[in-house]
C-alpha cells in the first residue's frame, strides 16, 4: 500500500462512513478498481481508519455524548437500538461470505436509493415510543450488507417513524458509537488471531495517514451531512445511491 493509497482509503472511509451512501460498498469498489487482491489483509489498517472515524463522531457530536450519558432515557434508546446487532456477531461470516460478492452491489445501492428516498418523501410527525429505537436498530442491522447505508438506515428509519430530523441524526451518530466500538473489537480479536503471512505489511505513515485523513474527512462529512439534512437536502443521497446501484448493477452482472 503506497502512501497515496492509504490517503485514498482514508478519504474513501471517512467520506461514506458518515454519509448515507455505504463505507462498505465503497471500499468494496476501491478494493476492486484499485487492484487490491483481499481488503481483508489489511486489518490493522481499516482498524485505524475506524478509530479515525469515531475520534471523528466524538468531535463533533461530544455535547449530546455527554448529555446522554447522564441522561437514563437516551441511555436506554441506544442500548435498544445496539440489540439488534448482538446476533449478528455470530451470523458475520456466512452473510459476509454471502453478500461480499461485487455482483450484489448494486441491488444494495438500490436499497439504500428506497430507504432515503421514502423518508424524504412521506414524513409524519408523532409521539416517539418507546420501541422506535429498537426499530431503528433493526434497520441498522440490515446495514451490513456492503452497498447499504448505516447512517442512511437508521437515519430514515427514524424519520419513517415521525422523529424531526435533528432528532434522527443525532441518534443515528449515537447509535454508531456502539456499532464501530463493536467493529473495533471484531477486527481486533481478527488481528490477533490472523496469521502473519495473511496480514499485509503496511508502514507506519501509511497509518498515519490513515488515520488523520479519516479523521479529518469524517468530521467534514458529518458538518456536511447534518447541514444537508437540516436543509431539507437528504434526497440528493437517494439520487446518488439510485446512479450508482443502476452503474454497479449492470458492470458487474452484465458487462463483465
Amino acid at each position: 500500500m503506497t502512501t497515496w493509497e492509504a490517503i485514498f482509503l482514508g478519504i474513501v472511509q471517512g467520506l461514506t462512513e458518515f454519509l448515507p451512501v455505504s463505507s462498505s460498498g465503497h471500499l468494496e469498489l476501491a478494493q476492486y478498481f484499485l487492484g487490491f487482491q483481499d481488503l481483508n489483509r489489511y486489518i490493522f489498517f481499516n482498524l485505524i481508519c475506524h478509530l479515525g472515524t469515531l475520534f471523528a463522531i466524538f468531535y463533533i457530536f461530544f455535547p449530546q455524548i455527554k448529555q446522554g450519558l447522564t441522561t437514563q432515557k437516551r441511555f436506554l434508546q441506544v442500548f435498544l437500538g445496539t440489540l439488534p446487532l448482538v446476533p449478528l456477531v455470530f451470523m458475520l461470516k456466512p452473510i459476509k461470505s454471502v453478500f461480499d460478492q461485487p455482483q450484489y452491489l448494486g441491488y444494495c445501492f438500490l436499497i439504500s436509493f428506497a430507504l432515503i428516498f421514502a423518508s424524504a418523501t412521506y414524513f409524519r410527525i408523532r409521539k416517539t415510543k418507546w420501541q422506535d429505537p429498537l426499530t431503528i436498530g433493526i434497520f441498522q442491522a440490515i446495514a451490513i450488507l456492503p452497498g447499504i447505508s448505516r447512517s442512511g438506515a437508521t437515519i430514515s428509519a427514524a424519520r419513517l417513524l415521525g422523529w424531526q430530523k435533528e432528532e434522527a441524526v443525532t441518534f443515528s451518530f449515537l447509535l454508531a458509537i456502539p456499532a464501530i466500538l463493536g467493529s473495533l473489537i471484531l477486527e481486533t480479536w481478527q488481528l490477533i488471531h490472523a496469521p502473519v503471512s495473511e496480514i499485509a505489511p503496511v508502514g507506519a505513515m501509511q497509518f498515519i495517514f490513515g488515520f488523520v485523513v479519516s479523521f479529518i474527512i469524517g468530521c467534514f462529512a458529518l458538518k456536511l451531512l447534518i447541514r444537508m439534512t437540516l436543509q431539507d437536502k437528504w434526497i440528493y443521497f437517494a439520487w446518488y445511491c439510485l446512479v450508482l446501484g443502476i452503474l454497479t448493477t449492470f458492470y458487474f452482472n452484465y458487462f463483465l
